[in-house]
C-alpha cells in the first residue's frame, strides 16, 4: 500500500501532501487540467469513478488497519471515517478522499458492490470484441 501511494505521489501527482495546507498543489492542478482552481478544487479521488468505498471494500480497509487487535483495541473505523479513505482501483491503494491525482475520473465514488459481466454481455459494445 504504501509503495504503491509513494509511486503515485511521485508519478502522478497524488497529493496535496497535507489536504489543510496545499500550498501550490490546487494551482498546479488547474494548469494541467486547463480549468481554474476552484474548479480543480472539486476533482477530489472522493468524487473519482476510481474511488472504491463498497461495504466489502470498507470492510477490508478496515480490517486491514486493525490488525490483529480486537475491536475493543482499536480505533480503525475511527481513522476510516476521519481520513474519508477508499481504495484507488487504477493505482491500488487506500486513499483519502480530500486528495486527488492527475489521473482523477468523473462520477465517483463507486459504493456499490461490482456489475455481473454478463449484465454487460448484452451490450453492444462488448458484442464487437
Amino acid at each position: 500500500n504504501l509503495k504503491n501511494r509513494d509511486w503515485a505521489f511521485k508519478n502522478v501527482g497524488y497529493g496535496p501532501a497535507n489536504p489543510e495546507e496545499p500550498e501550490d498543489f490546487w494551482q498546479i492542478r488547474a494548469k494541467e487540467w486547463a480549468t481554474n482552481e476552484k474548479n480543480a478544487k472539486t476533482m477530489k479521488c472522493g468524487n473519482c469513478s476510481a474511488f472504491i468505498q463498497t461495504p466489502e471494500m470498507m470492510k477490508c480497509i478496515v480490517d486491514g488497519i486493525q490488525g490483529e487487535e480486537s475491536d475493543n483495541e482499536t480505533y480503525a473505523n475511527e481513522v476510516v471515517a476521519s481520513a474519508e479513505l477508499g481504495y484507488c482501483e487504477l493505482f491500488e491503494f487506500k486513499c483519502a478522499a480530500d486528495r486527488t491525482c492527475s489521473a482523477w475520473l468523473v462520477g465517483g465514488p463507486i459504493t456499490k458492490a461490482m456489475m455481473n459481466l454478463t449484465i454487460w454481455s448484452n451490450y453492444e459494445y462488448f458484442d464487437k470484441r
